[in-house]
């Protein structure tokens, strides 16, 4: 199905819109600004590009978006830190950027009064995070024996207090559950969404720029760019190519400062468990913004302050993420609890799952649009793996976070496309 760039537009800030209240910003309660005013001392500006296609999105003055991005950082750690304090008991907490406000999941009177007095906004729940997780990881052992079906996902939904589980249409759910360990009071903490046709797509190209691989001829986007031991890499999606040596080119003939195409060629990819490869670049410095990055209208292009190191333990859920791809762009979405995992069917038919990615919602991607970098704030959070086709109504965007990338790379150090 093909869909208008305007009608993602639509879907993707109706998205936005449903978790989130727009008030002015001076509606902000007393209790919450002085939770959280350290925050505007320092704040972290979003891209210009991010801060533009947001602004768009929503419908609200750009001054007025960039001020909530740069807060949303320290809105985080408050909200962490009020998580972190309750210990076994933490229900999850999660953030309303646009109106500057911290909730979170409580399950007594005792928890109630603990939120209030930080400021935060307390919800009762019925489960803790912790008891999510063990479903979580059910699931995740059906899916190493290849229980589970294709084009199906499942991450801790936190507003929610539940997993939740989508699957395609006519799946016998209950026998998925019982399978997996699920049963009993277990079977309450689920719940279940399905969907018809394919719902899940490894898409191709996100950081701004075109590249392809010789050997596939895949389309993909530049992303982040690291530096080890004085050696450049370009990280995008292990699904952009087939192997180890094959060869990445730019997509429209761009040529960099001594006029050459191709960008290096891969050095090591993890796929599908993990999702992403590194391109040791020819010649790091030689590659300015141009060529599609021009055409998208920004001029601000993929300068990082750092990496997010865990996403569980430095962005609230509802924490805005923003990515840009050779096809759509900057766009916007909330982050959700960084432990989802989801399955796919390659061309071949073999079933591949990848775990611990990041989702956002409310950010549709496009074929292309994999491998781009994905940010918060000026921070690296990953590169784009995948997420719901152009008919979803409620649009997703998979992340292969960087730091696992970081485990494997220490010390390395990201490197801006302006340096």
């Amino acid at each position: 199905m093909k869909v208008s760039r305007r009608a993602l537009a639509r879907a993707g800030a109706a998205a936005l819109l449903a978790g989130v209240t727009l008030v002015p910003a001076a509606a902000q309660s007393p209790a919450v600004a002085s939770a959280t005013g350290r925050a505007a001392l320092s704040p972290t500006p979003a891209p210009e590009g991010a801060v533009h296609a947001l602004a768009a999105q929503l419908g609200l003055p750009e001054r007025q978006v960039a001020q909530r991005l740069a807060a949303q950082d320290g809105l985080s750690k408050t909200a962490l830190a009020f998580r972190d304090s309750q210990g076994a008991r933490a229900a999850g907490v999660w953030l309303d950027v646009m109106n500057g406000e911290i909730h979170a999941n409580v399950l007594d009177d005792e928890g109630e009064r603990a939120a209030r007095a930080a400021g935060i906004i307390p919800k009762r729940a019925a489960y803790t995070t912790a008891e999510l997780r063990q479903v979580h990881e059910r699931l995740n052992a059906a899916a190493e024996k290849k229980l589970t079906p294709g084009d199906s996902s499942w991450s801790l939904d936190t507003e929610a207090d539940r997993i939740a589980l989508d699957v395609p249409a006519g799946t016998d759910v209950e026998g998925l559950l019982r399978v997996a360990g699920v049963t009993g009071a277990d079977r309450a903490k689920v719940s279940i969404t399905t969907h018809q046709g394919t719902a899940y797509v490894r898409t191709g190209l996100v950081g701004g720029d075109g590249l392809y691989d010789e050997d596939s001829r895949r389309y993909c986007s530049a992303g982040i760019m690291i530096e080890q031991a004085g050696v450049t890499y370009l990280v995008t999606a292990g699904h952009c190519s087939t192997r180890i040596g094959a060869v990445f080119r730019r997509d429209d003939s761009w040529r960099d400062n001594a006029g050459n195409t191709r960008i290096g060629e891969v050095v090591d990819r993890q796929f599908p468990r993990s999702d992403y490869e590194l391109i040791r670049m020819d010649n790091p410095r030689g590659w300015t913004p141009g060529g599609s990055a021009v055409k998208n209208g920004s001029g601000d292009f993929n300068v990082y302050n750092g990496y997010v190191h865990n996403a569980d333990n430095e962005i609230a859920d509802n924490g805005l993420i923003c990515a840009s791809g050779v096809r759509s762009g900057w766009r916007c979405g909330t982050f959700i609890d960084g432990v989802s995992t989801y399955t796919t069917v390659n061309e071949n038919q073999e079933e591949q799952t990848s775990y611990n990615q990041v989702k956002v919602l409310g950010m549709q991607s496009v074929g292309g649009d994999s491998g781009g970098a994905a940010l918060f704030g000026r921070s690296a959070v990953g590169t784009v793996t995948g997420g719901s086709t152009g008919n979803s109504m409620k649009p997703y965007t998979y992340i292969q976070p960087l730091s696992t990338i970081a485990q494997q790379f220490r010390p390395f150090s990201t490197v801006g496309w302006h340096q």
